[in-house]
């Protein structure tokens, strides 16, 4: 990532107060991993917090349930796995932290949202989505998608299995990969989110609890030949990568990727895949604002 970076001119003294979040989707730590997959579908979420009757305790997102699924070889079922062994603890902060603060906190701990309150308590929180909707309406940030871009990133053929997809998110801890043609072009993207939806989707229950349950290497879930595991990144990314050109604000790089509802943008130059923006570059435009 480059380092020689512009001076942002955004305002760095909002409290996080102002933007809070109280819509909050709780379970509780006795709840099973089969709840709180249904209950990311239904509500169309990426993260559940878990509490422990009245006490928030942990917090648990689509990614952790993937990583989950690749490391457990129990042959549970998903009603047998409890929210307490998925969960993790909530990064707890004052409603006094001030936007760029928080942008740096996620960033420092490698995490998408923030509690606000305390264990006793969880009063709101605060997402890496919220930050990025400040970012757009109250700064006034001079920052080119350029100065932020990640140049460096995971790629995978369109031929390749997503077994290995899995395994290389998993082991190398990234949210992404680049699906390349026969020709070395991007041609599409994988999330871990697509993965979770392809995994977990309600007309496919059926056939994960029965490959979790009856989990072999050989024959799992995730394994080569496993339901997930032997389809093709062609067969299962998202078409095309939506890309912008590298001198375009990234306060507008970050209203895209809000309104279109992704995860990233791709930064492209005569058909040249130069870099990728995401959610993430965001959060730090804001963090080394000035």
């Amino acid at each position: 990532m480059k380092t020689d970076l512009k001076p942002a001119q955004v305002r760095c003294d909002d409290e996080i107060s102002d933007i809070v979040n109280t819509d909050i989707i709780m379970l509780q730590k006795d709840n099973s991993m089969q709840d709180i997959i249904a209950s990311l579908t239904m509500n169309k979420i990426s993260k559940v917090f878990i509490y422990d009757k009245a006490k928030p305790v942990g917090v648990i997102t689509d990614k952790d349930i993937i990583r989950f699924l690749y490391n457990d070889k129990s042959g549970r079922n998903l009603n047998q796995i409890l929210a307490s062994e998925l969960m993790n603890n909530i990064c707890f902060v004052d409603k006094r932290l001030t936007c760029q603060q928080a942008a740096q906190l996620m960033l420092l701990n490698k995490i998408s949202t923030l509690g606000i309150g305390n264990k006793e308590s969880l009063e709101g929180i605060i997402t890496k989505s919220d930050l990025i909707k400040y970012y757009i309406t109250r700064q006034h940030d001079t920052s080119k998608v350029s100065d932020y871009m990640t140049i460096s990133y995971f790629s995978a053929g369109i031929d390749d299995k997503a077994y290995e997809l899995i395994k290389k998110m998993i082991t190398c801890d990234v949210s992404r990969v680049v699906i390349t043609d026969y020709e070395k072009q991007p041609a599409g993207i994988i999330t871990t989110g697509d993965l979770f939806n392809l995994t977990i989707a309600t007309n496919r229950m059926s056939i994960v609890q029965s490959s979790i349950a009856n989990y072999l290497e050989k024959d799992g879930l995730w394994s080569e030949t496993g339901f997930v595991g032997s389809q093709l990144a062609g067969e299962i990314m998202s078409q095309g990568i939506m890309t912008i050109s590298p001198s375009i604000d990234m306060s507008d790089a970050a209203r895209m990727i809000l309104e279109k509802k992704i995860d990233s943008l791709g930064i492209s130059d005569d058909n040249t895949l130069l870099g990728i923006i995401s959610k993430r570059n965001i959060l730090l435009a804001l963090a080394k604002a000035e």
